[in-house]
């Protein structure tokens, strides 16, 4: 056939308008060839009507015994046959005639109309087999006839059918108007898998319904041992999946040629052409493929690698040469290598718009044609615009990290060149106001460092170290393996998962067991228990009274001005309420309860409520946020001083202390945001615990008996709840560079002698003042700051033991016990995080100095650990010996 209509016709009993109906046989490749068929003619009598009557007396009489007459209409009853591949057709045996046929028929005969075929008469030996089993004649409802020729323009002249014994099935039928006749199809050969070749089930089911007997004469007998219909309905259920797929599917010869394809590829390629001004043009293999430029690199791909050769020569894209030599490259891969599948990947244009394009994959397999059992190419056609677009920003990422990598090598190499080990720390923003600061004195730029300076701003953030990638996992002195990956994974806003790691199988599975639905946390029910029972009803004036133990208490509580304090002392002799205790005793020392109409014994309650809200958290439990609230305090009183802190502040900087790792889970924002924890999900895994902290503990504030604010101005409540969740969304390491880098222009006004500073001003200082809180531990005695850090340790430990329950390739650095843990990583720590931060703090307030000189002296020791080689608590028992409470 030389079209796409040729292979698929609109039926007039389609169950949907402008469905496509696919021919499943082919015209092309059924070589045979047969001289013209013979028939005898009978003639038309009186005695030929009664021998007509009484031949069919016997089959009337059978049927009738069963049922009542069906009469079917010549015009409309077996047009439903124009549905299937098999020949059949109404014959008259008395007349010697044919009376209708079905399109199949029609093609057989190589007729171009019905009125044609009409015209035809059978051979002697078809007319006696139908008198035959018109007459009723034991196993004459089924014969073996056997075609000696056919006419020139038959399309199966040149094929098997010549020679070949067909099956022939007569069924005695009654139509209007001419009486009982026989009604015939014709099996064998290229028919034998015809049954396989129905249409849709609802065809089988309205035949069945409207002339069973009609439907057992064109399905005929089931295979010896097959349930009745079985072997049917499955071929049904196939050819229906077929039609209604939206996927392409196509069957070519391996010449390329159009074999057969389902309704929505044919559809589609007829309009895809016709739009393109080629209607009509043939749906080939060869047609499609060169809807692309295969000679162009960025319009065709090989997923597989096994592309044919580069073409030589002058030629290519979509010439015929080229579509050629592509054909061949498929046969041979297929049916020469015997590859599983070829699949090649082309870029084409829309249907509708052609100036714009969508990349699609052609999937194909070796195969064999039902009909000729001669070779063929199955296609899949599939779109793959989404995966191709995600594939090529992978590869534009790969590149730009290749281009970036090239950069950082060649630094790295004058770097070692120059035998340069300082850290440099400036950030992109420093180092453009640097330069401008040289062009206004004067200097000017050289080129490299403009280029340079170029390079610098393409950073996403650009108040973080300029070379901070470089430093962290450049493997260089300090920042080794492992060490470097945790520090880079901690401070980098775009890392979102440990690089090189990527999730199992099993972890993927894992991904929704939430830690919010899930979690393996537990408070600590003993202190729980103890704070209900313990917590005493204040007095009627005055703040209430603490837990038993008040003379240890009260002697901890004298060291809250200093700048060395000891929260695991505190933690005891308050029986487990350090943070309840601390928070009562400053609020109180402060005159806050007076100043925002705070009822004292409320405001203990409240406390009671968030401290028992702390996990038993190796590191992040109520502990640790009393640590956190003395240094606040300090740094508030001693630091800001009363010139920035005033009791709004204060009263801010205090309850953000006490609030901001509140119902902390235990591991970090990572692990959330890995395995798609609810906080992750709902914040858009953005900072997901700091949001989660400041935002339950509010609701907690504002609900009754807790709401501590419900006597105070509501405008002041909004101010201080703002300036809360500033501090407390601050303290995400993976923005710290940016906090850092806008609060070094405080240092300039400092410098600049500038007295007043603004609001947005204060309210960064007040940040920067609870990230220095929240590592204050940092600058604690040296054996204290030990005890913080090795629990720190344990936490990163147990988060490591919960990656690898659900399945992690690898867990996240530092977190695996069997290696080392972040007491190898203190150095690059206090180098990349601590010192800077302090130092910048206590150059824009220099009162704060004495922290900064003790966290120096912690940091040689963990120096001396490193370059020595020594046992951590042999350097830090020493020093701990040595040391007093100042």
């Amino acid at each position: 056939m030389e079209d796409a209509a040729a292979f698929s016709r609109a039926s007039p009993r389609a169950p949907e308008a402008n469905t496509v109906k696919e021919d499943l046989t082919t015209t092309e490749g059924n070589h045979g060839r047969a001289p013209s068929t013979s028939s005898e003619g009978l003639s038309r009598s009186s005695s030929d009507k009664r021998k007509r009557k009484d031949s069919s007396s016997m089959a009337v009489q059978r049927r009738t015994e069963a049922a009542a007459i069906m009469e079917y209409d010549l015009a409309t009853s077996f047009e439903v046959t124009n549905e299937l591949q098999t020949p059949t057709w109404v014959y008259d045996p008395v007349e010697g005639r044919t009376l209708w046929g079905n399109e199949a028929v029609v093609a057989f005969f190589g007729k171009t109309s019905m009125d044609e075929f009409l015209a035809h008469h059978m051979d002697a030996d078809f007319a006696a087999k139908a008198r035959r089993a018109a007459a009723g004649e034991d196993g004459a409802s089924q014969a073996q006839w056997k075609l000696t020729a056919l006419p020139p323009s038959s399309p199966h002249r040149d094929g098997a059918m010549v020679g070949a014994a067909l099956t022939i099935r007569f069924r005695v039928v009654s139509v209007r108007g001419a009486g009982d006749v026989l009604l015939v199809t014709a099996n064998g050969g290229m028919f034998d898998s015809i049954h396989t070749l129905r249409s849709l089930e609802s065809l089988h089911r309205e035949m069945h319904h409207a002339a069973p007997e009609l439907d057992d004469s064109l399905v005929g007998a089931p295979a010896a041992g097959d349930t009745p219909d079985h072997w049917l309905h499955d071929s049904l259920r196939a050819m229906e999946m077929l039609k209604t797929s939206p996927i392409f599917t196509f069957l070519f010869g391996t010449a390329g040629d159009l074999l057969t394809a389902n309704p929505c590829a044919v559809a589609f390629y007829e309009s895809y052409f016709a739009i393109r001004s080629q209607e009509g043009k043939q749906i080939s293999l060869q047609n499609i493929l060169s809807v692309a430029d295969l000679g162009d690199e960025e319009t065709v791909a090989y997923p597989d690698g096994n592309g044919p050769p580069a073409a030589s020569g002058e030629g290519g894209g979509g010439s015929d040469a080229t579509v050629t030599a592509l054909m061949d490259h498929v046969r041979y891969v297929l049916f020469d290598q015997k590859f599983e599948s070829f699949r090649i990947q082309l870029k084409m244009a829309k249907r509708r718009d052609p100036k714009k394009h969508r990349w699609v994959e052609f999937e194909m397999w070796a195969a064999r044609d039902p009909v000729t059992d001669k070779g063929a190419i199955l296609v899949n056609q599939t779109n793959l615009q989404e995966t191709k677009r995600l594939e090529l920003e992978l590869k534009g990422k790969h590149d730009d990290l290749r281009a970036k990598n090239e950069i950082l090598q060649s630094e790295l190499d004058r770097a070692n060149r120059d035998k340069s080990e300082s850290l440099d720390l400036d950030s992109t923003v420093d180092k453009t106001i640097n330069l401008l600061e040289g062009i206004i004195r004067g200097n000017q730029p050289t080129e490299e460092e403009l280029r340079a300076l170029k390079r610098a701003l393409r950073t996403r953030n650009l108040r973080a170290p300029n070379r901070l990638e470089e430093m962290l996992l450049g493997n260089k002195a300090g920042f080794e393996g492992e060490v470097g990956l945790s520090l880079f994974e901690m401070l980098n806003p775009n890392t979102k998962s440990v690089p090189g790691q990527p999730l199992s199988a099993r972890e993927n599975s894992n991904m929704r067991r939430s830690l919010s639905r899930n979690s393996t946390m537990e408070l600590d029910d003993d202190n729980d228990e103890k704070a209900e029972g313990e917590a005493l009803e204040p007095a009627a004036a005055g703040p209430p009274r603490q837990p038993s133990a008040g003379a240890a208490v009260a002697e901890v509580l004298e060291t809250v001005d200093e700048w060395f304090f000891d929260a695991f002392r505190l933690e005891e002799c308050t029986n487990g309420h350090p943070l309840s205790v601390l928070s009562c005793h400053l609020f109180a020392r402060l005159n806050l309860y007076e100043t925002f109409q705070i009822d004292d014994a409320q405001f203990f309650q409240f406390c009671l409520k968030i401290e028992q809200g702390y996990p038993n958290n190796a590191y992040h439990n109520r502990v640790h946020v009393s640590n956190v609230l003395q240094s606040m305090y300090v740094l508030l009183t001693k630091g800001l001083g009363p010139r920035l802190a005033g009791d709004h502040e204060i009263a801010a900087g205090l309850l953000s202390a006490i609030i901001h790792d509140y119902e902390h889970k235990g591991v970090n924002n990572d692990f959330l945001i890995r395995f798609q924890d609810d906080l992750a999900l709902k914040y858009n895994d953005r900072s997901p615990l700091e949001n989660h902290h400041v935002a339950a503990a509010f609701e907690v504030m504002v609900t009754k008996p807790h709401d501590i604010f419900k006597q105070c101005d509501p405008e002041v409540f909004i101010s201080i709840r703002k300036c809360v969740i500033e501090m407390v969304l601050a303290t995400d390491m993976k923005i710290h560079f940016d906090v850092l880098g806008r609060f070094k222009q405080i240092e300039e006004k400092v410098r600049e002698g500038v007295e007043d500073l603004m609001p947005e001003d204060v309210s960064l200082a007040l940040q920067v003042c609870l990230k220095c809180a929240d590592i204050g531990h940092c600058y604690c005695e040296s054996n204290v700051h030990l005890r913080w850090v090795q629990k720190l340790e344990q936490e990163f430990f147990a988060q490591g033991d919960r990656e690898e329950e659900l399945g992690a390739v690898a867990k996240s650095p530092l977190m695996d016990r069997e290696k080392a843990g972040i007491t190898k990583s203190q150095v690059g720590f206090f180098k990349i995080v601590v010192v800077p931060l302090f130092a910048s703090f206590c150059k824009a307030f220099p009162s704060a100095e004495p922290m900064l000189s003790s966290l120096n002296r912690n940091l040689e020791l963990w120096a001396k650990v490193e370059e020595e080689q020594l046992e951590i608590s042999e350097v830090f028992e020493v020093a701990g010996a040595d040391q007093t409470m100042r």
